[in-house]
């Protein structure tokens, strides 16, 4: 199947650091599971087209995961407005945040502690590899949190989680027995749901931001991971060793409910040495 995409760059989007459950092949297409199937996404021009021998994901659920509704002018002015950032969004164009499913996002966030990209793609392909095996309904991708709640912290230990086993098998448990918790962060303001997020274990301010753009699209957060520590220290702080806390306050107040949109064309941009 085949939809017409305006604003869109699969490739950037897919290799921004911001998605674990794909993996990339020679042609640059992106294989993964969306919406219980197994499915391969490509990009010519502005058609993306995604397969599958089995059913496909409608190409609304596509839609939605890619964002591909968000308006992207109000980023490209907000970067073309400072000087230190002007042309990033030229060059990073069609560069999307996709809405991961709540509680996978979630969970692959508390993967994310003190962790690289690699590790967690890596990681996250266990999970599914290991949950599949023992689905008898043919569903595909990530396993849910009635399934790890289900399962045991050693389990989960064996699948390379380390000591973030215990974390993720603890919040599967409350997610699991508390469904609607996810609904209460969604409809939450900014600062209420980042409370409630940090009181799942093992999530921190850093990973709690995470969570909240990337899984439920509270686009005023904005996570300080070491790249962006770096890039606004530079860019801004003169290169002084200002807080985590400080640079986090910083981009909420200069870029408001469009925060999380600049993070990541930064982070983007200073890993891939464009800024």
């Amino acid at each position: 199947m085949k939809i017409k995409v305006d604003d869109f760059d699969l490739e950037l989007t897919m290799d921004s650091g911001q998605v674990f459950g794909f993996t990339k092949d020679a042609a640059k297409g992106y294989t993964g599971s969306l919406a219980g199937v197994h499915c391969r996404f490509s990009q010519e021009g502005n058609v993306l087209a995604f397969d599958k021998k089995e059913a496909l994901p409608r190409a609304e659920a596509v839609a939605h995961y890619f964002d591909l509704h968000h308006d992207l002018s109000l980023t490209y002015s907000i970067l073309e407005s400072d000087e230190k950032l002007r042309g990033l969004g030229r060059s990073l164009k069609g560069l999307r945040l996709i809405r991961q499913d709540a509680w996978q996002g979630l969970a692959c966030f508390i993967l994310s502690s003190n962790n690289n990209v690699k590790r967690i793609q890596h990681i996250h392909r266990n999970l599914i590899r290991h949950f599949e095996q023992r689905r008898k309904s043919g569903l595909k991708g990530f396993p849910s949190a009635l399934e790890i709640a289900s399962s045991h912290e050693g389990v989960l230990r064996e699948l390379g989680l380390g000591y973030r086993a215990p974390f993720l098998w603890a919040a599967s448990k409350y997610v699991a027995g508390n469904p609607a918790c996810l609904d209460h962060i969604r409809e939450a303001e900014y600062a209420e749901a980042c409370e409630k997020v940090i009181a799942f274990p093992g999530i921190g301010p850093k990973v709690a931001d995470c969570v909240l753009l990337y899984a439920f699209q509270k686009y005023e957060a904005f996570p300080v991971d070491v790249w962006i520590l770096r890039i606004m220290r530079k860019l801004y702080f003169r290169n002084r060793s200002v807080s985590e806390k400080k640079i986090q306050e910083f981009g909420q107040k200069r870029w408001g409910k469009d925060a999380g949109y600049v993070q990541q064309y930064l982070f983007h941009g200073a890993r891939t040495g464009i800024i």
